[in-house]
């Protein structure tokens, strides 16, 4: 069983303007995750009550969190040049990656939603939001890594047929014999 192929993104864009587009989203998600785990980083120790520390756990995370964005970051960027370039094998390290935050945002939210049913407490409307949210954004994912996966397939597709075009060469058998002299005023072809 394979990755589902899609013919368009979204019933109405083409498959690469769905990559460019989702390349670009991705950027801007991916950069603006990276300046907030930055900030967190940078400015968490001095609004922190403890008289400007933060815990080594806490600061682990958040830069832990900060190289996860700049990975997705850089992937992004290749997939927009991939897209531009109709590079099939460069569309490969995003849909990687975005698989497998993908895969851990799917195990996060069953995670949370478990330990939401078997909590009670005053924070539950925030957290079941925070979990919807990662949730909706892990849906969103899946569809976006099957229309780059269906864009690396017909990259692929196109240049498979570009190559089988040119390799149909028409068979000429060699000629054993003189060839017959033509009529005057006749060229051969």
């Amino acid at each position: 069983m394979g990755v589902p192929m899609v013919k368009n993104c979204c019933c109405i864009a083409s498959l690469h303007t769905g990559t460019l587009i989702i390349g670009y989203v991705y950027t801007v998600w991916a950069l603006l995750e990276l300046a907030g785990y930055s900030l967190l980083v940078t400015f968490a120790p001095i609004s922190s009550p403890e008289g400007g520390r933060v815990s080594a756990h806490r600061r682990v995370l958040y830069i832990a969190a900060a190289l996860v964005s700049g990975l997705h970051l850089l992937c992004s960027l290749v997939l927009i040049f991939a897209a531009y370039k109709k590079l099939a094998s460069l569309t490969l390290p995003w849909t990687i990656v975005t698989g497998i935050m993908t895969a851990l945002f799917f195990v996060m939210c069953l995670t949370g939603i478990s330990l939401i049913l078997q909590d009670s407490g005053e924070m539950l409307e925030i957290e079941s939001v925070v979990i919807a949210v990662h949730l909706a954004r892990a849906c969103i994912s899946v569809y976006c890594i099957i229309v780059v996966h269906s864009r690396h397939k017909q990259i692929m597709f196109e240049e498979d047929e570009v190559r089988f075009q040119r390799s149909g060469r028409l068979y000429r058998p060699v000629q054993t014999t003189e060839p017959t002299p033509l009529p005057a005023g006749l060229t051969r072809a």
